[in-house]
């Protein structure tokens, strides 16, 4: 298996994992559809993107012929692959925490407050 595939079969398995993560938490349905086509989509459209640029010719396919503003691309575009459903399973926690906050607050407040 050549190096581009591996490097692709460890994304799509780093984005399947955090799209589990995010199914196990107590979000509703909408919220854990959304979550996880971040998860999922995030890394999808900037593989294709850097695909893309590659194929039309705006960046070299090789690192080594690479220029330095199309280093730091395709560096931000390899941080973006990893990190991307991170940030998406960091988020769905963030959200599901801040719901729960807001229900908890919401069956403290009396009916009457006057």
């Amino acid at each position: 298996m050549s190096n581009n595939m591996l490097i692709y079969l460890i994304v799509a398995l780093n984005a399947a994992c955090h799209a589990m993560l995010i199914w196990r938490l107590k979000l509703g349905r909408w919220a854990k559809w959304k979550y996880c086509s971040l998860a999922v989509g995030i890394p999808l459209l900037i593989a294709m993107g850097m695909r893309l640029m590659v194929a039309v010719g705006v960046m070299h396919g090789r690192v080594a012929e690479q220029a330095g503003i199309e280093r730091l691309v395709t560096s931000l575009a390899g941080m973006l692959l990893i990190a991307g459903p991170l940030m998406a399973t960091g988020a769905a926690i963030i959200f599901g925490r801040k719901k729960r906050d807001v229900a908890a607050q919401h069956a403290n407040v009396p009916e009457n407050c006057g």
